[in-house]
């Protein structure tokens, strides 16, 4: 009677915390509206129960560098890690706690599976599940290969390069350099993958993921134990290859999908491309698919076509693990969070990709879910926020109030609490920033802070600062797609110097 008493008592003090991490996913959901016809039941359904941040940023928008930020809590200008480095012998982030370790080093049982890190450390987990696989390819019976029924103009990148459906099974033609391959093709475990139809083939790997993850709350659901968990669960979807099962791609038929609202000429007034004194392969993703179909608008209908697709069939394995809590005993005692690693731009500016810092790749899905704190459900915060707070909201809800640094070399958590957004959305007693700030990589071979290109997002505008000098600002209020760069606008002047001072004023804070 004594033990169940305490785990009662355990698990009243201490609450379970659920991560969900999506790979990729801008707002192309039910819940932030970013594209008319994509159905996330599931997400909504969260949304619904939770709080959710509008105005949500990565602080770095490609995904090694964004998920080593935020899954220590440091800004990447302060541990100078801009790019796919591994975190793990980055001065800084070596001698700060990952979340996996501080939460573990403060009472939690710790649980993963599914893409969290780039760079995974599995140690620090008490236990890691399915490992990130972005397959299944085609194969040419030595390496993975082009697939056959890809657009010639666009690239044969085994990753960027592949929107289709599981049910258009490769057929790679055999030739005097390759023995050729009927089939899809597990890379990571070095073997054929599967497919007969959506009913009758092998699983995916967020497949696999969310069924790893509801069989680990079952388990803990019937075992009493006195600790509460963390357990983070990442999904690798909607990152490329934008490829799932062909149930999902019949939901979004060509004839009837809306493309993203695109003005022409829009990246004229933009400085992005000129801060690259080389031509980095994602800026010709948008151009290689122009010159692949008669029609720009044809072949943005398939690659929307596909990435709404993955979007739908993540939300379904978001649902599974979601089910799963809502049956357990743990429903009432759960936190859960879901956010992206960063946005995608879906052709806006002539651009095909991420690591931009426009509203399309900084913005992010973010959905607090807190069971205890009356009156947050269904709640919308406008104030920006960024994926640096994650770190330090955990540790609140968690009444965590150790270090985050291991020795004198760490840092301390960059972000602040997005805790007190719930408790009182009218007036938080918010101790961040008023912006929201994204990096990107400016000079390639370099990782000094003043070598990068920075925007701040604030309520109204966002501002950006490029490492070469040049600007763009653009007004919120009446301008949601970023069509016209008001940088050079005298009634502006005050607004675009009150930005820059802030973003300033972020980055001399180490």
């Amino acid at each position: 009677m004594l033990s169940i008493f305490l785990n009662g008592y355990a698990q009243e003090k201490k609450p379970n915390i659920l991560l969900i991490v999506v790979d990729d996913l801008n707002d192309y959901t039910g819940f932030l509206g970013g594209h008319p016809q994509v159905k996330t039941p599931n997400m909504d359904a969260l949304a619904k129960e939770g709080t959710v941040f509008t105005n949500a940023h990565t602080n770095t928008p490609i995904c090694a560098p964004s998920r080593a930020s935020f899954l220590t809590g440091i800004y990447p200008h302060v541990s100078h890690n801009f790019w796919f480095t591994d975190w793990t012998i980055n001065k800084v982030l070596s001698n700060s706690k990952s979340i996996a370790q501080f939460m573990g080093d403060n009472g939690y049982k710790t649980y993963a599976t599914g893409k969290l890190m780039h760079h995974r450390v599995k140690s620090e987990w008490n236990e890691y599940g399915i490992e990130n696989d972005f397959g299944p390819y085609a194969y040419d019976g030595k390496k993975v290969a082009k697939h056959p029924n890809m657009p010639a103009a666009y690239t044969d990148n085994k990753n960027d390069g592949l929107f289709m459906s599981l049910a258009k099974v490769p057929n790679v033609k055999v030739t005097d350099k390759a023995p050729g391959y009927k089939g899809w093709y597990d890379v990571k475990n070095k073997k054929p993958f599967k497919y007969v139809n959506d009913d009758d083939r092998d699983l995916m790997n967020d497949e696999l993921s969310a069924e790893w993850a509801v069989d680990k709350l079952k388990g803990l659901d019937k075992f009493n134990n006195d600790k509460p968990f963390f357990m983070a669960v990442g999904f690798v979807r909607p990152h490329t290859p934008l490829v799932a099962p062909q149930k999902y791609f019949d939901m979004y038929p060509l004839e009837t999908l809306k493309v993203p609202v695109i003005k022409k000429n829009d990246n004229k007034d933009t400085y992005y491309r000129t801060t690259f004194k080389w031509a980095m392969p994602w800026t010709q993703h948008y151009q290689e698919l122009e010159a692949s179909y008669k029609n720009i608008d044809d072949g943005l209908k398939t690659y929307v076509q596909a990435y709404l697709a993955c979007v739908s069939f993540t939300d379904d394995q978001i649902g599974k693990v979601l089910k799963t809590l809502k049956e357990s005993r743990f429903d009432k005692n759960t936190v859960v969070i879901l956010v992206s690693d960063h946005g995608y731009n879906m052709g806006e500016k002539d651009f095909l990709y991420k690591n931009n810092l426009w509203e399309e790749s900084t913005r992010i899905p973010m959905i607090i879910k807190d069971p205890s704190i009356k009156g947050s459900k269904g709640q919308r915060i406008k104030h920006p926020v960024s994926l640096i707070d994650l770190y330090p909201t955990i540790a609140d809800f968690a009444n965590i109030k150790a270090s985050n640094t291991k020795n004198e070399l760490g840092k301390t958590l960059s972000g602040f609490s997005l805790k007190p957004f719930l408790e009182n959305p009218k007036n938080p007693q918010w101790k961040g920033p008023d912006v929201a700030l994204t990096a990107v990589r400016g000079l390639l071979k370099s990782d000094e802070t003043k070598k990068q290109s920075y925007s701040v997002r604030s309520e109204k505008y966002r501002y950006i600062l490029y490492v070469n000098g040049k600007e763009e600002l653009y007004d919120h209020t009446k301008d949601a797609y970023e069509w016209i760069n008001l940088a050079n606008n005298k009634k502006y002047r005050q607004i675009k110097a009150d930005l820059k001072n802030q973003l300033q004023e972020i980055l001399t804070k180490q």
